[in-house]
């Protein structure tokens, strides 16, 4: 358990006036510390199960869940969850502190699976969890019964990882301490982000087998405000909202601040993506191109090229070698056909809706309300790694076209 004298400070660190990013280091520090022992305590619980049900919860190897979650995250799901809760009016720091632990644990299943959808091999400067569990497969010394094997132990033990997760989400919302009716509306409206959030990788993944002919921008957007928005930034603010007594007219009020959000988050993540490096990004360079995602970013560059930088994206999309050989060309591409810009302009024009729906909100919630969830628009809008890695290859590909 943590000492509640430390968490007790969190809800008045949240509606303090101290610099946003001194607020959210230090909720980082305190989240995190929660987040372990929440992982600790559930493993002790399980020792009537095989040990290595204890050590996939919780233990030094690089597969258990505290482990995964412990290499990084900004932690701006149980920091937008805890707003939510304190722009209700709530009080209680530790149960609100102890119950973010789901979305967390949410967020770590949800990236175990679009893991696995993506093929993606790194995340947040380490293996994927199925690259984990394959290791453990060889370090077993497990004798393969047909080709391919210590591959398809990997997939499956990470997509049970990802539903335990979940399961242990979902339970964390149950025990919490709050009123049975409140955790109810926190357990129907986590159901209700699962459910958004898997329509919208749906998409995404019929999107990635779209010509970047037929598809129109506003299709992608639609995925981000499923996905991301689903759940970066508006469940969590609900589920922390409805522990604080939210009714539909609150909720709604959020999401208006919220939706808007989580779009420019995501669009700032493409550029980080396209441009960040690997120490950045925790992966690949260039990881969403690999992948073949489809972006703004990348449908704004094709419509803009000439026929040979229109050739260039698609033999990328189509070959994950030939897109790392041409990463820096297809670069040059986004900065040159106004792709890079235009992000920024979609970002900017998401941002305005946030700061236009807190006038709405001061006057509904009040005042604290408002300044909470204004630092923390301006944290995201801020964000260094994403603008650092755009200024930085923009000022690079100036130097070498003058």
């Amino acid at each position: 358990m943590t000492n509640k004298g430390a968490a007790i400070e969190i809800l008045e660190l949240l509606g303090s006036s101290r610099p946003i990013q001194e607020i959210v280091e230090s909720f980082q520090r305190e989240f995190n510390k929660v987040l372990a022992a929440s992982l600790t305590r559930r493993a002790e619980e399980s020792q009537h199960l095989p040990a290595l049900v204890q050590r996939a919860l919780a233990g030094p190897e690089r597969f258990s869940l505290q482990s995964f979650t412990a290499r990084g995250g900004k932690r701006i799901r149980p920091l937008l969850f805890c707003c939510g809760y304190l722009c209700l009016g709530g009080t209680d720091s530790q149960a609100i502190l102890e119950a973010s632990v789901a979305v967390e644990l949410l967020q770590t299943g949800l990236i175990i699976h679009d893991d696995l959808i993506d093929r993606s091999t790194e995340r947040r400067a380490g293996p994927t969890m199925h690259l984990l569990w394959r290791d453990y497969f060889h370090q077993a010394r497990y004798r393969p019964r047909y080709t391919g094997e210590p591959e398809h132990f990997g997939l499956s033990m990470a997509l049970l990882m990802g539903d335990i997760a979940s399961a242990l989400a979902y339970e964390i919302l149950v025990r919490s301490r709050f009123p049975a009716e409140r955790r109810l509306a926190a357990v129907r409206t986590f159901s209700d982000v699962i459910y958004r959030v898997a329509f919208g990788e749906l998409l995404d993944v019929d999107l990635g087998m779209k010509s970047l002919e037929t598809l129109s921008e506003e299709e992608i957007l639609e995925v981000y405000k499923l996905k991301t928005a689903g759940y970066t930034t508006e469940g969590p603010l609900h589920m922390g909202a409805v522990l604080g007594g939210a009714q539909p007219h609150h909720l709604a009020l959020l999401s208006a601040y919220a939706v808007p959000l989580g779009i420019a988050f995501q669009v700032q993540d493409d550029l980080l993506g396209m441009f960040g490096r690997r120490d950045e990004i925790g992966k690949d360079e260039g990881a969403d191109l690999l992948e073949a995602k489809r972006t703004p970013l990348v449908l704004w560059a094709w419509r803009q090229a000439p026929p040979s930088g229109r050739a260039l994206l698609e033999r990328a999309l189509q070959d994950p070698a030939q897109a790392h050989r041409d990463l820096d060309h297809i670069r040059a591409l986004i900065v040159s056909t106004g792709a890079a810009s235009h992000a920024q302009e979609l970002i900017a024009q998401h941002f305005v809706r946030v700061y236009t729906s807190l006038e709405k909100i001061e006057r509904e919630l009040g005042s604290t309300a408002a300044r909470v969830l204004r630092q923390v628009a301006q944290y995201i809008e801020d964000r260094r790694d994403y603008k650092g890695a755009v200024e930085a290859y923009v000022h690079a590909y100036a130097k070498r076209i003058v």
